[in-house]
């Protein structure tokens, strides 16, 4: 019998099913699902802290590396800093170089002119020698070689000059028309001219010789105008043409022997 609070809270102890049914009674459905929400939150919960713990743990491993590669990024600043000053440095030094190979180019045409300037009159005084040198042995040479006799240098340079004779029959033969003014200064221009005649013969002979180091067609070519410009002038008297010098090629010797144009060497002539 129940008569008091008491007897009800006994007998709810005694009856755990009169107990269930009581609190169906007076709690709402809500109520009675809570303690399970709260634990399946409580779970939740304990997942989530060990998922933030995982994370802490890998937000805390990228922040060691990303101060290592501060560290490395610092390292590497300070290397480009220094790559960057030796490719100023570098750069620099090729500006002065390209500086230095311009001067160096505008040094060289220079020098490539004065030694083209320089081979000219080498050349030049070669050329000025062998002539002394021919005048001086021209008797001699043609003596030998063609059995002359009464050699005589009517044209050259210097020491032997101009023969005024021979100079005023150029010049009139110039003025009766027999030779033009282009013959007349190429036979002016020739290195050297001589008179000779053959032994026991009264006939005038002219030897015209073109003088150079190293001899070539030009100069059988000028030598041969020359002949040809004297026979004009000197219509009954013989020609003779030479070229003279240190050294021919082959083929240009044989264009000049094949214009009449006798070839001496100065080796051949000592």
């Amino acid at each position: 019998t129940i008569s008091t609070v008491e007897d009800i809270i006994e007998a709810l102890d005694a009856d755990p099913a009169l107990l269930e049914a009581l609190r169906a009674r007076l709690l709402t459905r809500e109520l009675l699902e809570l303690p399970g929400v709260v634990a399946k939150l409580a779970a939740s919960q304990a997942k989530t802290d060990e998922k933030v713990a995982t994370l802490a743990e890998k937000v805390a491993a990228l922040a060691e590396q990303v101060a290592v590669l501060a560290e490395k990024v610092a390292v590497l600043a300070e290397q480009v800093a220094v790559l960057t000053e030796k490719v100023a440095a570098l750069t620099s030094d090729v500006a002065a170089l390209k500086d230095d190979v311009a001067t160096l180019k505008d040094d060289g045409a220079v020098l490539k002119g004065d030694v083209a300037t320089l081979k000219d009159d080498v050349a030049s005084l070669k050329g000025d020698h062998l002539e002394m040198r021919l005048q001086g042995k021209v008797h001699a040479m043609l003596g030998q070689r063609k059995r002359l006799r009464g050699i005589r240098v009517v044209c050259a340079a210097f020491p032997a000059g101009m023969n005024p004779e021979f100079a005023d029959a150029i010049d009139e033969a110039t003025d009766d028309g027999r030779i033009t003014e282009d013959q007349r200064g190429r036979i002016l221009s020739t290195d050297l001219i001589a008179t000779a005649r053959r032994r026991r013969s009264p006939g005038t002979i002219y030897v015209s010789f073109e003088v150079a180091h190293a001899l070539d067609g030009d100069d059988a070519r000028r030598v041969e105008e020359t002949g040809d410009a004297l026979a004009r002038v000197f219509p009954q008297a013989e020609v003779m043409n030479f070229v003279y010098g240190h050294s021919i090629s082959e083929r240009d010797m044989a264009r000049a022997e094949a214009k009449g144009v006798e070839v001496v060497l100065e080796r051949a002539a000592r």
